[in-house]
């Protein structure tokens, strides 16, 4: 797994992050002022963030030597609690309820 040890490290993923994070708002508003539907833009928005996620989280997570104090991303998700998943999976059903409520 990758660790960002330096303070340079650090400000160098978060000027990057920024920069994207100011950047793809902007060219969605653009694509909008052309004429795209707003539904299709928060479309491509949040599938962008999901994929974005799992690739950064597979590029980091898999980087670097597989430690038992540091396992690799892959193997971390294989080391499901069940506590900790049962738990997980009530509070959404909580949530999504509370979502359905709103709405109808």
């Amino acid at each position: 797994m990758y660790v960002v040890e330096s303070k340079g490290g650090a400000i160098v993923c978060m000027l990057f992050s920024l920069f994207f994070l100011g950047t793809w708002p902007a060219i969605l508003t653009l694509l909008e002022r052309r004429g795209r539907l707003p539904q299709h833009t928060y479309l491509d928005y949040t599938i962008t963030n999901l994929l974005a996620a799992v690739i950064i989280a597979f590029t980091f997570g898999e980087i670097g030597k597989s430690t038992p104090e540091q396992p690799n991303f892959l193997i971390q998700l294989s080391q499901v609690r069940e506590f900790g998943l049962k738990w997980k999976q009530k509070i959404s059903i909580v949530v999504f309820t509370g979502l359905l409520n709103n709405v109808i």
